[in-house]
């Protein structure tokens, strides 16, 4: 049976306060932030060291799985730096070319939230023992203030919360938090006429490329065009209205 990197290679004990404390260098709190300056290469065999390591315990599986590569991530490639891993995030050399690798068996952004649920665990040593938070309860808790992953977290274990009820509870969390709102609809409308304006002018008075379109699907297209002229029009009116109120 394998034993999970932080069995095997239990080491000190961690410190919550001292990783908590990390949140003072930069970063949003709860989350990982990205940038900086500071940075530390490492030699190939580390860099190899770390993929093999990924490969072997990627075949585990859920939370523990994420636990264990967010750890090596965490220890090798971070060196268990909390600070550094707040300033350089998944901008960091060393975890850049680790990502890129071809034959890790994991995405780049998984694996970055693979680092994220591990910091997270470091605060909250009880989801190793939880009988029922998952992945999926953790990472849908990343990047918000540590009061609301604890919050939520704890409200998920209590009330045996699914999935689905600890990611609307965590989207509600950042509007709360001043997150980004969900566009309105005829906002991305809008946003999908311009990128039409932008393809080139050809594209739209090309007449041999015109000549080449089957004659039954012409009158399909002259019908689209003048269903879309009207929409156009209501929506032009709707947009002058609104410019005269204000």
């Amino acid at each position: 049976m394998h034993t999970p990197y932080h069995l095997a290679h239990r080491r000190e004990p961690w410190c919550p306060c001292r990783v908590a404390a990390g949140k003072r260098h930069g970063g949003r709190r709860g989350g990982l932030a990205s940038g900086g300056a500071r940075s530390r290469a490492l030699t190939a065999d580390v860099i190899e060291q770390a993929a093999a390591e990924i490969q072997h315990v990627a075949r585990v599986g859920t939370l523990e799985m994420a636990l264990s590569i967010g750890e090596i991530v965490f220890r090798r490639i971070f060196h268990g730096d909390a600070e550094l891993l707040r300033l350089n995030g998944p901008k960091e050399v060393s975890f850049t070319q680790l990502a890129d690798r071809s034959d890790l068996g994991i995405s780049r952004a998984n694996l970055w939230r693979a680092v994220g649920i591990y910091e997270l665990s470091l605060r909250h040593p009880q989801l190793r023992e939880s009988k029922h938070l998952g992945v999926t309860h953790v990472r849908a808790v990343l990047g918000l203030p540590a009061r609301d992953q604890d919050r939520l977290l704890a409200r998920a274990e209590r009330e045996r919360l699914g999935a689905a009820a600890i990611e609307t509870a965590a989207a509600c969390a950042r509007k709360g938090h001043g997150g980004r709102p969900r566009k309105l609809e005829v906002v991305r409308a809008l946003d999908a006429l311009y990128r039409v304006t932008k393809m080139p002018v050809d594209a739209f008075s090309d007449q041999r490329a015109v000549k080449k379109i089957a004659a039954e699907e012409i009158d399909v297209y002259i019908a689209m065009l003048e269903d879309l002229d009207e929409r156009l029009g209501v929506l032009r009116a709707l947009l002058r209205e609104a410019a005269n109120r204000t």
